[in-house]
């Protein structure tokens, strides 16, 4: 019986194929945080790349014109939003979309370092609840 030996994985690729299936991780998890949606003034936005899109035309519009107003539909019905606040709630989408960034950053760093555990993957990520303390 002959033995291929080139098609055997070394042990470095084995723990390239487990790092790079973290950072997939990572990767999808910040995906799931970004696009969960936020919590603005008692008003929940979603997220998701449309509604980006569409908050951010909106912006610019209300950038434009301080007499805009944006008509946006809740699950509530729709509610008019002038342009102070159009420009309120695009700044929160963005900061959110770039904590989410930062986290991800951050669990990559942690990866690298060889310091990331499998519960960091669930912490610190932006408008998620915090679980609430113990008492000690």
């Amino acid at each position: 019986m002959n033995i291929d030996y080139s098609q055997l994985i070394t042990a470095e690729q084995k723990a390239e194929q487990a790092r790079q299936a973290l950072v997939s991780s990572i990767a999808a998890r910040r995906w799931q945080a970004e696009t969960g949606g936020i919590d603005v003034a008692g008003m929940h936005i979603d997220t998701d790349d449309r509604s980006k899109a569409l908050i951010t035309g909106s912006a610019i519009k209300a950038m434009r014109s301080d007499a805009y107003t944006l008509n946006w539909k809740t699950p509530e019905g729709f509610i008019q939003i002038p342009a102070e606040q159009v420009l309120a709630m695009a700044d929160a989408v963005s900061d959110h979309v770039q904590a989410c960034f930062n986290r991800e950053a951050d669990l990559l760093a942690a990866l690298e370092a060889g310091t990331l555990t499998e519960a960091m993957l669930e912490e610190g990520w932006p408008n998620e609840p915090v679980p609430e303390s113990t008492p000690s």
